[in-house]
């Protein structure tokens, strides 16, 4: 039988991909401004430097663009990738070899997130593109970074991992790109066309777009059968595919089996235990974010609120302000009468008056980011990353 249009409207379906991929933590972001800074002075920029500063120094340039993009200056975080790339550029001029170049990659794919989150899908594309130049060993232009054909092997023996990061990139961002509309033919369009341009070893995100895109257009049925066939490659794509397996069944109006798959994630994520600084916790905290969402679909807030609470849990060791204001939030407001709401309510005003994040401080907003002027480190990072630009040090 069919959703009716009520089931359909009602199952929160995400916007995102919710298997793990690396993305960063988000904690405050003047705090994590002055550790980059602090460890940017600690290491040698110039063309003499040891691979290992330089790599230190590269990734510096990169969190330190996320950080001025999410307080909302895409401006300046464009420039920061500028003069990253300009800094690669410098060094391969002054005799770096090849592998230097492998610096470029990450600022090159930045700038492209960057004209995307301005909705400059035009502009954003040629950035996600260098798998195809890797897979046909062609020469690329980064900007002010001439990559030869030849530079391949060196790039790849510097960073093993440099194929899965732009095959990654290649259908990743598309994909997000695609799923931001929430429009299913559109994701399943995208789906079929990077089935067939990326080598099947990196199609794992392309089996959950089609589950997203099914479900975007009310086909339950057909995406909880995908959904049972997918390969699960750890705990987290399991807990992944299973939150999309609770929307089909919401979907589909049986919410006795969405309510028992749920609560059996509920009951995964309460003995999971990211470890401190590792690459896990974004996933789950994001997961759980989406089970909380499900939880208030089902007309479940008990376990609702057991999910946000969760989240503040994981968020006292491993911050991520943008998600902790969204578990204090749905605390607040299911349990406005429990007895740590007070403090609930004392810590979602003070984020939300101290918080640099565009989304999360009150009054911020793409056209209001956070007062560059009392930002002493944002100006002190991009002053840094000019000067490395023109004379490496």
């Amino acid at each position: 039988m069919l959703p009716s249009a009520t089931d359909t409207a009602r199952a929160p379906v995400a916007r995102e991909i919710l298997r793990h991929y690396e993305k960063l933590l988000r904690p405050a972001l003047d705090t994590w401004a002055r550790e980059l800074l602090m460890k940017w002075k600690e290491v040698d920029t110039t063309p003499a430097a040891d691979p290992g500063d330089l790599a230190v120094a590269s990734a510096v340039l990169n969190k330190a663009s996320f950080i001025l993009a999410a307080a909302g200056h895409l401006d300046r975080a464009l420039h920061l990738c500028h003069c990253h790339l300009a800094w690669v550029a410098r060094l391969r001029r002054c005799g770096a070899g090849p592998e230097i170049l492998v610096h470029a990659v990450q600022p090159w794919i930045n700038t492209g997130r960057l004209y995307a989150l301005r909705a400059d899908q035009r502009r954003a594309a040629p950035h996600f593109c260098l798998a195809e130049h890797f897979s046909r060993r062609k020469a690329a232009t980064l900007g002010p970074c001439e990559l030869p054909a030849d530079a391949w092997p060196a790039m790849i023996t510097a960073d093993p991992d440099l194929p899965h990061v732009l095959w990654n990139t290649y259908a990743l961002e598309r994909l997000k790109g695609s799923l931001r509309g929430g429009d299913g033919a559109e994701v399943l369009d995208t789906v079929a066309r990077l089935r067939r341009d990326v080598p099947p070893q990196w199609h794992a995100f392309l089996t959950e777009g089609e589950i997203l895109g099914l479900l975007y257009q009310g086909r339950a049925e057909s995406a909880l059968a995908r959904a049972a066939k997918a390969q699960k490659l750890n705990a987290y794509d399991e807990s992944a595919f299973g939150l999309h397996e609770v929307t089909g069944l919401i979907q589909l109006g049986r919410t006795g089996q969405a309510l028992h798959r749920a609560r059996g994630l509920l009951a995964f994520f309460a003995h999971a235990r990211p470890r401190p600084r590792s690459k896990d916790a974004p996933t789950v905290l994001r997961q759980l974010r989406h089970l909380g969402l499900l939880m208030e679909a089902l007309d479940q807030p008990r376990y609702a609120l057991a999910a946000a609470l969760r989240g503040l849990d994981i968020c006292a060791t491993q911050d991520d302000q943008p998600l902790r204001l969204a578990f204090l939030s749905t605390a607040l407001n299911l349990a406005s009468h429990h007895p740590d709401a007070p403090d609930w309510a004392h810590q979602r005003q003070h984020l939300r008056n101290t918080s640099l994040y565009v989304g999360v401080r009150r009054g911020l907003g793409p056209d209001s980011p956070a007062p560059w002027d009392s930002t002493p480190f944002f100006t002190d990072l991009v002053e840094a990353a000019e000067a490395t630009a023109v004379n490496g040090s």
